[in-house]
Parts: C-alpha cells; sequence; structure tokens
C-alpha cells in the first residue's frame, strides 16, 4: 500500500517514536443495500471528497477483454438522459472534479465538491446517475472503442510497461491476473452495448461497492449520501475472490526493440495478501532497496557504478496472489552483467536482512508518508479506500507508526527468507539485442 507514495527524503536522526501519532477517527457501517462504507468528518474545509471501489476490475472480464474498460469509461459517456458533453458541462459549472481508473481488481470512481449543499447534491446527484444510470448509447461506445485502442497501443510503447506486461503475462498465464493493461484489440471490437449493460448490473452492484467519504459532513448527511447512491445502483451482486495462482518455473524473457538501452524487470512471486501481518515487512524491504539515494540498490548502481539513473521496486498484492518487482534501465551492453549484480545483492539482502541503520530510515520514511497522506483530505479518502480494497483491520492506520516500530531487523530477514526465492526469478528485458560486456571497473576512490 505504502510503497507507491510520494517519498520523505530528509527524515535521518528523527526518533520515531516522536513523529506526531496518528489518530483518524474512521467511522464504518454497512448499507442497507450491501454497501461498506468508511467515513472521516473534516471541518478544515468546505470540501468532500467521495471513493466508489467497485470489485469491476479487469480480473471480471469475459473472453471479451476490454470489457471492464470499456464498462468504467462509458460511464460518463450519457447518463439518466444527459449528454456526456451536458454532463461536464454541468460538473464544471458546480466546481466539482470526477476520475476514474480501472485496474485488475476494481474500477474506482471519485468525486470530489464543494461541501455547500446548493453544490454539493447536485454534484452528487450527477455522479450518482453517472455510476448508476449510464446510457451506453452505440455511437459512444465506438468514439470509446477507437480512443481506448490508441491509449493502450500507446501505453504499450513505454518499455516499463512491455516488461511488466511481459512478466505478468508469463507468471499469470492463464489467469486473470495475466492481462495488466485489461484489453486486447480482439476484445475490445466485440464488445457490445448489450455486453456492458449486463457487465454493469452486474459489477456496479451495491453490494459490490466499498464506498469511502472524507470531509465537511456530519455523520447524519454521510449516511444519507451513502443510502442515497447504494439505492440507486443495482443490486445483490458481489464478486468472488479470484482461482489460486499455478506456481510456474523461472524464466527469462526477452522483447525486442530497438533504442539506447534496456529496461530490465526481475519479478519474484510473493504471495503475500496486504492484510498479512509479513506485507508490512515487505513494504519495508522494498523502502530500504530503492527509496532514496542512499537506498541499497541506488548506492551500488548510481552512486558507486554510475550504470543507471534510478532502480525501484514495486509490490502487487492481489487477493490471490502477488509479485515483487525491481526495475531499471541500463546500457543494452550490460544487461546480463547487471541482472548478476541486481541478482547478487538482492540474495544478500534476503540472507542477511536490513541493518539497524536502515531499517530505521525507512520507518520514519514510511510514518511520514503517512502522516503527509492523512493530512489531506483527497489523499485520506484515497487511503481509506485502499485499505478497506485489502481488508486491513479497523485502526489500521491509527496503529500504523506502531507497526513499524514492532518490526527488528530479524524479523525482516525472515520474511525475506520466507516469502522470496531467487530460484523462482522471472527477468525480463525490452530493448535491442547487443553482444554483452562485463561491467566496468570501480572507479578509483583514493
Amino acid at each position: 500500500m505504502m510503497n507507491d507514495m510520494t517519498r520523505l527524503t530528509s527524515l535521518q536522526g528523527l526518533d520515531l517514536n516522536h513523529l506526531e501519532p496518528v489518530d483518524t477517527h474512521v467511522q464504518t457501517w454497512t448499507t442497507e443495500a450491501g454497501t461498506r462504507v468508511q467515513f472521516v468528518e473534516a471541518r478544515g474545509l468546505p470540501v468532500v471528497d467521495l471513493v466508489l471501489r467497485f470489485g469491476a476490475g479487469v480480473v471480471q472480464d469475459t473472453d471479451k477483454s476490454g470489457l471492464a474498460a470499456l464498462t468504467l469509461y462509458m460511464l460518463d459517456e450519457g447518463s439518466d438522459g444527459l449528454t456526456a458533453s451536458e454532463h461536464a458541462v454541468a460538473l464544471e459549472r458546480l466546481g466539482a472534479e470526477v476520475s476514474k481508473e480501472v485496474r485488475l481488481e476494481e474500477a474506482v470512481l471519485s468525486l470530489r465538491s464543494l461541501s455547500q449543499r446548493t453544490l454539493l447534491d447536485p454534484a452528487l446527484a450527477l455522479f450518482g446517475a453517472m455510476a448508476a444510470k449510464p446510457d451506453f448509447l452505440p455511437a459512444a461506445l465506438e468514439k470509446v472503442k477507437s480512443q481506448t485502442l490508441a491509449y493502450t497501443a500507446s501505453r504499450l510503447r513505454n518499455p516499463i510497461v512491455q516488461a511488466r506486461s511481459a512478466a505478468f503475462g508469463y507468471l499469470f498465464d492463464g489467469h486473470p491476473y495475466g492481462n495488466p493493461n485489461g484489453t486486447t484489440p480482439e476484445g475490445i471490437e466485440a464488445v457490445t452495448v448489450d455486453d456492458l449493460r449486463a457487465f454493469h448490473r452486474r459489477a456496479y452492484s451495491a453490494s459490490n461497492l466499498q464506498m469511502t467519504l472524507v470531509g465537511d459532513l456530519s455523520t447524519t448527511e454521510a449516511k444519507a449520501i451513502a443510502h442515497r447512491i447504494s439505492q440507486t445502483l443495482p443490486q445483490d451482486w458481489t464478486a468472488l475472490p479470484p482461482p489460486a495462482v499455478a506456481e510456474v518455473p523461472a524464466m527469462t524473457l526477452h522483447v525486442e526493440r530497438p533504442g539506447a538501452s534496456n529496461c530490465v524487470l526481475l519479478a519474484l512471486p510473493m504471495n503475500v495478501p496486504a492484510n498479512d501481518p509479513q506485507f508490512l515487512a515487505m513494504v519495508l524491504a522494498s523502502e530500504i532497496l530503492t527509496s532514496g539515494l542512499d537506498s541499497r540498490l541506488m548506492t551500488e548502481l548510481r552512486q558507486r557504478r554510475g550504470l543507471t539513473y534510478d532502480v525501484s521496486s514495486k509490490i502487487s498484492a492481489m487477493r490471490s496472489g502477488g509479485v515483487f518487482m525491481i526495475e531499471w534501465d541500463i546500457a543494452s551492453d550490460l544487461v546480463e552483467a547487471s541482472k548478476t549484480l541486481v541478482g547478487t545483492l538482492l540474495q544478500r539482502f534476503i540472507d542477511e536482512g536490513p541493518t539497524e541503520a536502515e531499517l530505521e530510515q525507512a520507518r520514519h520514511q514510511l510514518a511520514g508518508e503517512l502522516l503527509r497522506n492523512v493530512a489531506q483530505n483527497k489523499r485520506l479518502a484515497g487511503l481509506l479506500s485502499a485499505t478497506a480494497r485489502q481488508r486491513q483491520p479497523e485502526g489500521y492506520l491509527n496503529g500504523y507508526n506502531a507497526m513499524l516500530n514492532g518490526l527488528t531487523t530479524g524479523a525482516v530477514r525472515e520474511t525475506l527468507r520466507r516469502r522470496l526465492d531467487l530460484r523462482q526469478a522471472v527477468w525480463v528485458s525490452v530493448g535491442p539485442t547487443v553482444d554483452q560486456q562485463p561491467l566496468p571497473e570501480l572507479p578509483d576512490t583514493d
């Protein structure tokens, strides 16, 4: 959860116990229609942030890959009798902002509105109609199909997207997780208006929704909003967890692509759900490896050797599996040598674990990130929505710093040894094939 947030890099020397404690009062309930709701009353700004997280992601696609994405993209292409243009103009006049995103396991709709009732009420009406009563007009579908194909093709020109797609395609071959981009040209072409309507009736059900409200509202007002939205949605369908993920042997993959460098990715299966007690240790490990110029891999690959500008790590924790990834760019003739170096450094980290100093700095950085995010309503809404998706226990945010402080170097080392195995490594490179060279000699530091 935390490893994707903006970093704090100036927290060295602080004592974690002296950081401002987090005290976020989160109210939770379930509406009559089965929608799970979180609410934080925040009176500092006259703003309301609302996040709707449906279990309507790519994994719910049928054999028409792209159905989940197209359904989400079509929601603001006309709803409840308003055209797409009329809908957009009405929101703009109210000063409201709407965003949407489709992911592997969910589709997310967000609204930010001023809390003044003469502005909030019509904004909620427009937003609710978009989620519950889309028109799904044939002409709009053809336009959105064209836009989606162009967007997907554009993304796949990005080397890191190509690398991740290849890694997921191999690790999750035949599984719904196997297409992280969520579309194929054939699937998009096959989707009809009837497909959209049938998918919406299921996946956009109130009982398949987790709702988060943060802002200038009373509890009574928040409950009225939650009730109002959940009652207008389709009813009585809930997504089942994806099937279990099968193990696959280690593999080396290469995607040929012209250019001056290669993008390299190391992917390791990591079946650690985000609500597993060991997940936070994995987040700390990722922080130690690549967060900041003095992290382990940045120190070795950039600072000491000048091999790359950046190296990053990423944790993808899904309901039925997960992946730990390390990514970097490298000169094309140093791909194999850099893979050997990163593999050696990672294995040493797994065997030995972090130092106390590394662990303390990572704790500071993650605790600081949390403080920054709970201090801003929009970020807090997104964070609460993410913790709900991860099925974290109540009070998770308030206990986060204490959990960080309770993790020892030994506990992190034990988690790494149990959860990461380089014998299962999937290596992916994207770039030109050239003759390989050894790493340059380290510069003389005397």
